[in-house]
């Protein structure tokens, strides 16, 4: 049987605008600037803050960040078919892995109006963010019967990490072209609408996609 896992921000949520004013508002105040086309989507803000402030300057960093982030300044919505998919994938066999720190995980899907499935992997609770295969190893530690996970996620970094734990990858286009997402990614699509779910009498779980 097999489990989904989904990355957060532009994956179930259309929150990459408040994501990016929050990183601007902070830069702003910290008196950086974040180079056009710098991308640190799909990374930890532990990433963003150690490209910007030395090193006893990023524990403030973070908790500045933080807060700004609980507040987003720009709506957060729900992505088309991404509540339609969750509510398809029983409770204990999907998780969220995200890059977010967890309070602003957890602000973030209540202002998008998803609860958060009964696993929930964060920046927090990680020491090392994607790409690495960390975030996603922690996020399947429930699979079953050797079936590899399917994971969900819009950027590159995000698909390297769900590969290199082992899981079979669908990439997202929004914040990444499909042409970047291809090489990493078991197939592309352009809305989780185009994912349809199945359960067996044996109550194993089978993903259907119209990709692109």
């Amino acid at each position: 049987m097999s489990e989904f896992l989904f990355d957060m921000d532009g994956t179930l949520l259309d929150s990459i605008a408040a994501v990016e004013q929050a990183w601007h508002e902070w830069a702003a105040e910290e008196g950086v600037t974040i180079p056009e086309g710098e991308s640190f989507h799909g990374r930890t803000s532990r990433d963003l803050a150690s490209a910007f402030v030395s090193e006893e300057r990023i524990p403030a960093a973070l908790q500045r960040l933080s807060e700004i982030e609980q507040n987003p300044q720009a709506p957060v919505t729900p992505l088309p078919g991404a509540r339609e998919l969750l509510a398809a994938v029983p409770g204990d066999r999907c998780a969220v892995v995200t890059s977010a720190a967890r309070l602003v995980a957890e602000a973030r899907l209540a202002a998008g109006g998803i609860t958060p499935p009964a696993l929930l992997i964060t920046g927090d609770d990680v020491s090392r963010g994607k790409p690495d295969p960390e975030p996603y190893r922690a996020g399947t530690r429930w699979a079953r019967d050797g079936v590899p996970p399917v994971a969900f996620e819009d950027t590159v970094a995000g698909l390297r990490s769900a590969r290199s734990a082992g899981c079979r990858t669908v990439g997202l286009v929004g914040t990444t072209t499909a042409v970047e997402l291809r090489p990493h990614a078991d197939a592309v699509i352009t809305t989780l609408a185009e994912v349809a779910v199945v359960i067996g009498h044996d109550g194993s779980l089978r993903v259907r996609l119209h990709t692109t």
